[in-house]
C-alpha cells in the first residue's frame, strides 16, 4: 500500500501543458522516492496532482510511459547542468569529476525529486527502461576513463569497472544526503575519500 506521506495535497489549478506535464512527473518522481515504482498507477497520480485520471492519460498514455518519463527527465536535467564533463572526451581531473557529478546529482535531485534516482539505481524488470538506465549509467562513466587510465595505468575494462564502483559508492552516499542523515559537503568528503584510497592502491 502506499504510504500517507504522498503529495496529495496539490488543488485543481489550471496551468500551461507544459507546467502540467512537469507536475505529473514530478508527483509520479515524489511517489516512486516515497513508495516505490510499484505504487505509481494513473489513480492515484492524478489524487496527487489534484486533476482527473483523463488529465494524467493526456500526457502519459499508461503507467510505463510515466515512469520512463520521470527517468528521461533526471537524465535530461543532470546533463544540462553537467555539459563540459558529460559532452566532452578532453582530458578531466578526478577531482573536477566527482565534484561536478556531486553538485549536479543534488541539484537535479532538489529540482526534480528523487524519483529519477531511485529508478537509476534499481535492477527494475522493464527492458526499455532498463536500457535508459544503462544508457545513463555510460553517460557517467565515460568522463572517468580517460583520467583513470592515465592514473593507474589499467587498461580500458578495468577504468570502466573502476568508474563504475565510484558511481555505485557515490550512489549509496547520496541516498543518505537524500534521507537527511549527510550534507552534500559530507557526500563530497566520503566520495574524494573513497576515489583516494582507491588511487593509492593503483599508484603507491
Amino acid at each position: 500500500m502506499p504510504s500517507s506521506n504522498r503529495p496529495s495535497d496539490a488543488t485543481r489549478t489550471r496551468l500551461s501543458p507544459e507546467d502540467r506535464h512537469q507536475q505529473l512527473l514530478r508527483v509520479a518522481s515524489d511517489i516512486i522516492a516515497t513508495d516505490g515504482v510499484d505504487n505509481v498507477r494513473i489513480p492515484y497520480v492524478a489524487a496527487a496532482a489534484g486533476v482527473t485520471r483523463p488529465v494524467v492519460y493526456k500526457f502519459f498514455p499508461n503507467r510505463h510511459e510515466l515512469i520512463k518519463g520521470v527517468l528521461e527527465d533526471f537524465r535530461e536535467d543532470f546533463a544540462t547542468r553537467t555539459p563540459d564533463i558529460l559532452n566532452t572526451d578532453d582530458d578531466t581531473d578526478i577531482a573536477s569529476i566527482a565534484r561536478a557529478f556531486i553538485d549536479a546529482a543534488c541539484d537535479t535531485i532538489e529540482a526534480r525529486g528523487s524519483g529519477g534516482w531511485q529508478i537509476l539505481r534499481s535492477a527494475g524488470h522493464d527492458q526499455e527502461i532498463s536500457a535508459i538506465s544503462r544508457e545513463f549509467r555510460g553517460q557517467l562513466v565515460r568522463p572517468w576513463l580517460v583520467p583513470l587510465r592515465e592514473l593507474t595505468g589499467v587498461d580500458d575494462a578495468e577504468a570502466s569497472a573502476l568508474a563504475d564502483m565510484f558511481l555505485t559508492g557515490a550512489g549509496e552516499i547520496l541516498q543518505r544526503w537524500i534521507e537527511g542523515e549527510f550534507s552534500r559537503q559530507q557526500v563530497a568528503t566520503l566520495l574524494g575519500r573513497i576515489i583516494l584510497a582507491v588511487l593509492n592502491e593503483f599508484t603507491e
